[in-house]
């Protein structure tokens, strides 16, 4: 297995007026393959957005100066992190976690499955962390409580399900057209909604035991795929359960174990959160996005929006 060291300080992240950086590192090596980087400093924070492309299997060891909070996001692939003085974390497509990492050394398993590994992660300081949330806030008490020891720890037990209103939000990330000041405001005001979804999922569901191992874990993936690409017009339980070749009792209990809402509760999310992206951003009438998001009946649409958004899409759409 082919070693790779990285090394991450976070002195410049905590400048005071900084202002937005990017950069973009590209390695390629024929025996092992590629990474593909996008850093982005905008001075409370750090994001980078990390595309692997692999041939090989690699351990990357990440060396980290500074205490900080960091936002793990798999949307492709999988992974294991230990971290040293810490605990090992495996990773699996669209799982997410919030971490504390203190100055220590991380090492990433990359395994070589003929597909990308796409991560994607917002790197905060401790003391700027603690900005936005007070330490006694209930939201991540024991999580406070505990960072206090010096070793690095994740909020939560499990890793939870990244969520279509997090993925919009990555997506909002990475398409942002703007530059300077408002692209730093603009980031900064994602990756605090970015938080609070995180947060919001934890403190709502409870800790999750998902008992899904191997080849059942792989066609809940795969039910999932099939959902994302076909929500506008999704196939029956029973259809995907023949597409998957899970019975239907094993494809709804997993389904729900793995991704936190049953099977018609994402289709919903999906549709309604792509028709918010819609409104906010196309010149389309809110008819129009209602059939391209699976709507024969404009109505309906209106009343699977306001129950989902508490609000009406005309609200948005003006």
């Amino acid at each position: 297995m082919e070693n790779w060291l990285c090394q991450q300080s976070l002195a410049e992240v905590k400048k005071p007026g900084l202002k937005l950086a990017e950069k973009q590192v590209f390695f390629q090596h024929e025996a092992i393959g590629e990474i593909a980087e996008n850093q982005i400093n905008a001075g409370a924070f750090m994001i980078a957005d990390i595309d692997f492309r692999l041939t090989k299997s690699v351990q990357l060891t990440k060396t980290t100066e500074g205490e900080a909070i960091q936002m793990h996001f798999l949307l492709k692939g999988a992974n294991t992190i230990d971290v040293k003085a810490g605990e090992k974390r495996c990773f699996f497509t669209n799982q997410h976690t919030i971490g504390y990492l203190p100055d220590s050394e991380s090492i990433y398993n990359l395994t070589a499955a003929g597909e990308s590994v796409s991560y994607f992660t917002v790197i905060i300081p401790k003391e700027v962390y603690f900005t936005i949330l007070s330490q006694a806030s209930h939201l991540h008490a024991d999580f406070s409580r505990r960072i206090k020891h010096g070793n690095a720890l994740y909020m939560d037990a499990s890793n939870r399900c990244i969520t279509p209103a997090m993925k919009g939000v990555i997506q909002d990330i990475r398409q942002c057209q703007r530059t300077g000041d408002l692209k730093k405001l603009f980031l900064e005001a994602k990756v605090l909604e970015l938080l609070m979804l995180q947060l919001e999922q934890i403190n709502a569901d409870g800790v999750l035991s998902i008992a899904l191992k191997g080849d059942d874990r792989r066609k809940i993936q795969e039910a999932r795929e099939i959902l994302e690409e076909n929500y506008q017009k999704p196939p029956t339980i029973l259809e995907l359960a023949r597409l998957t070749g899970l019975n239907e009792f094993k494809l709804k209990k997993g389904f729900k174990e793995q991704w936190g809402t049953t099977i018609y509760g994402y289709v919903n999310q999906l549709r309604m959160e792509q028709a918010r992206r819609w409104l906010l951003g196309e010149d389309r009438s809110i008819g129009e996005i209602a059939h391209l998001v699976g709507y024969k009946n404009h109505a309906h649409f209106t009343a699977a929006y306001k129950r989902y958004f508490n609000s009406l899409p005309s609200e948005l759409h003006k």
